[in-house]
């Protein structure tokens, strides 16, 4: 039993156990709705005060140095003291009973030494002060309750009071559990939105990333144009001057334009003019060369794909018919196109408009197109190769393209250029001098490579030349020794009189050597005499000496002492 609790027979009523029981069970389902409540410990004193109106009930809260803190009241004291009052350790009945962590109960508080009253005005006669016990054994706050009666409370107060502490201390437990799941529910949820705000600023600056992506390649892209205006097209013959006066016509149009030509002829070059020549210069020019992809890969790359489309579609990809939105497309060797691509290229010359592969929504683009191809579109429309619906989409204007046999007039000014163009085999050295019977040897090739043949072989002159001077011997042999055509310009036949074989071939190295009879006598086996007897004989060299060759018109003074030597002999 407490302190100065008399051995009185106490006999409390039925109803007021009654009473107290109920209260007990009310104040448990309190405590557990009131766990959120900012003011816990007001709504425990207010459920008490409630259903017994004491003259005054408290909650002092324990400080860390065992000072008292007033945290809840009810009653007299509410206009005397504010929450917050602070009691020293040790003072009063509260500050004995967090000494000794019993209950303390005193019927009579004028008798009792640890009351004090606080100076303040009010009667109290009898209190009742618990402990609330965390874990057994220590003291976390009071629970006061006063009466302005003597004799006010018995053991049954006590008891009830004592529930009343340890439903508080669960309470507060529970609280604190509450209160820290909660804060750490707030501090997760804070988390969470800090991070997902974070990624959807990532997210956000990765798609600005690749709208500055997609804008630096159309720059970049712009600027390799740029660079590449100054690959025009050389020449000055008349066959180069029509079909640039034709591609500077229809430059400014809209028009679908294939380029027909064998290859190394120059077709990229034309896309190129009728891209720079038009309004859409400063948009982007966009290649695919149509025979370098599969079919599979080749659709990606023309129309793109969605992300999942197939197999290795991590992302969703652009294509380049979107790419080329405003500019050209230039589909190079689309001849090579399968059947299953010609039929949605059709489609997307005709609407305008393409599905990438995967995609459920069609994308519309303005985007002119230009087609180039060295094979016979219309023999293969007529071997089923080739969609006949595409090839008249396609050909609206047709240009064609002169091999370089059909321009030879050009070859000195594109020699001249790619010897002087540091792209065209390196500026390891300059080169200063080029030997005629060169230009004469090019001249009578028929370059079945075209520009692109005559290119390397420049290339491969200016690294191979010594002494910065390109000579007959630097060439290569089949360039050298081409297979000519004599007089007639027919090639040996089956039934020609062996002196005609043997004609032909004395003019072919003759021509070859460019006059020099005694190189021409040594290639053929045999003496300087016997070549001019037969230079005689069939009537290629005058009696007077001056040559009938066609392309060799040298007299006399102009063979070698050699051959003055030999004439001499001959005469």
């Amino acid at each position: 039993m407490p302190e100065n609790v008399k051995d009185s027979d106490i006999s409390a009523a039925p109803q007021k156990r009654e009473q107290k029981l109920r209260f007990l069970n009310e104040l448990s389902t309190k405590l557990q709705s009131s766990l959120e409540a900012d003011d816990f410990y007001q709504e425990i004193v207010n459920a008490i005060q409630s259903r017994f109106n004491y003259y005054c009930v408290h909650i002092w809260h324990v400080t860390e140095n065992n000072n008292t803190q007033l945290r809840a009241q009810a009653g007299a004291y509410m206009s005397h003291l504010k929450i917050g009052y602070t009691l020293n350790a040790g003072q009063g009945i509260t500050g004995e009973v967090v000494r000794t962590k019993k209950s303390y109960l005193s019927n009579d508080v004028r008798k009792d030494a640890h009351y004090t009253n606080l100076s303040l005005p009010i009667v109290t006669l009898s209190q009742l002060c618990v402990p609330i016990l965390h874990d057994g054994d220590k003291v976390i706050a009071t629970l006061n309750i006063e009466s302005e009666q003597q004799d006010a409370f018995d053991e049954d107060d006590i008891v009830t009071l004592e529930a009343v502490a340890a439903q508080v201390d669960v309470a507060i437990t529970n609280r604190k559990l509450f209160n820290e799941v909660k804060s750490f529910n707030k501090k997760l949820q804070a988390a969470v939105e800090e991070k997902t705000l974070e990624l959807r600023r990532a997210h956000e600056r990765i798609l600005e990333q690749q709208r500055m992506l997609q804008k630096e390649n159309k720059a970049l892209k712009t600027l390799v144009n740029h660079d590449n205006k100054q690959m025009e097209i050389i020449g000055k013959s008349q066959a180069v001057l029509n079909i640039l006066s034709m591609v500077d016509k229809i430059a400014p149009t809209m028009a679908t334009d294939l380029i027909q030509g064998e290859s190394g002829t120059g077709k990229e070059l034309i896309a190129r003019r009728l891209h720079f020549k038009s309004d859409r210069e400063n948009k982007p020019y966009v290649t695919v060369n149509c025979g370098a992809l599969q079919e599979s890969l080749l659709e990606s790359e023309l129309f793109g794909h969605e992300k999942g489309a197939f197999t290795g579609a991590v992302a969703q990809k652009m294509g380049l018919c979107e790419t080329a939105d405003g500019g050209s497309l230039f589909l190079d060797e689309i001849g090579e196109m399968s059947l299953g691509i010609q039929a949605k290229l059709l489609r997307f010359l005709q609407e305008g408009e393409f599905y990438r592969i995967g995609g459920k929504r069609p994308i519309k683009v303005n985007a002119r197109v230009v087609s180039a191809t060295n094979r016979d579109l219309e023999a293969e429309v007529k071997a089923g190769r080739f969609r006949e619906d595409l090839f008249y989409r396609l050909n609206t204007i047709t240009l064609r393209m002169p091999p370089l046999r059909k321009r030879k007039e050009d070859i000195p000014i594109l020699v001249d250029s790619f010897i002087k163009n540091s792209r065209f085999g390196g500026s390891a050295q300059q080169i200063k001098r080029i030997d005629p019977r060169v230009h004469e040897a090019l001249a009578n090739y028929d370059w079945p490579g075209n520009i692109r043949e005559l290119q390397n072989t420049i290339e491969r002159l200016k690294i191979l030349a010594e002494n910065q001077e390109i000579k007959l011997d630097d060439l290569p042999f089949s360039i050298r020794m081409p297979k000519m055509k004599v007089e007639s310009g027919s090639d040996f036949t089956v039934g020609m009189p062996l002196d005609d074989v043997e004609k032909n071939h004395i003019l072919q190295t003759l021509a070859y050597n460019h006059g020099n009879k005694t190189k021409t006598a040594q290639s053929l086996g045999i003496t300087i005499k016997t070549l001019y007897n037969k230079l005689h004989r069939y009537g290629i060299l005058k009696p007077e000496g001056e040559e009938v060759v066609p392309g060799l018109t040298t007299t006399r003074s102009g063979v070698d002492a050699e051959a003055q030597e030999m004439m001499k002999e001959v005469t």
